[in-house]
């Protein structure tokens, strides 16, 4: 199992069939985090492509920077979330959500600096390998992507 299914799953009514699979509060939501996302993605790449006037560095920190913000977004709906958050604030001991998810992230994590960081992969993806500066800048999205997330469960809530 990937994830436990949420606390009161099965106490809230079924969806009405005759209700669209996208809904106007999900589709506010999928509209922010893609603006978010664009923003993102450009405003890095520029930045980067500015600051050093390489390109392979500025599409690397675009994606970079992308898949981090991803990770804390996924982390937002999920119950490893949830269960990270409460490790975090003490309030458990064990982070016991979801462990395949936490699998996930970590071969993500270790297949994201084996595509920055391998020659073979900076030819193969037109990319270049990145600085221990660089790498902190594309960590920036994590913690735009916080409030970002609660904007969106806010648009949608569960």
């Amino acid at each position: 199992m990937f994830e436990p299914k949420s606390p009161g799953t099965m106490q809230r009514p079924p969806r009405n069939p005759r209700e669209p699979l996208v809904t106007r509060t999900l589709l506010r939501r999928i509209l922010a985090v893609s603006v978010f996302n664009w923003i993102l993605i450009f405003g890095i790449f520029e930045w980067a492509k500015s600051t050093t006037g390489d390109l392979a560095v500025a599409r690397t920190m675009a994606i970079q920077a992308l898949v981090v913000a991803r990770i804390i977004y996924l982390l937002s709906i999920s119950q490893l979330g949830v269960s990270l958050f409460n490790y975090l604030r003490r309030r458990a001991t064990t982070v016991t959500q979801a462990p395949y998810l936490l699998v996930g992230i970590v071969a993500a994590v270790i297949l994201q600096i084996a595509f920055s960081q391998l020659p073979v992969m900076n030819v193969l993806f037109q990319t270049a390998p990145l600085t221990g500066g660089q790498w902190l800048i594309c960590l920036l999205p994590m913690v735009l992507m916080v409030p970002m997330a609660i904007l969106a469960n806010w648009l949608d809530p569960a």
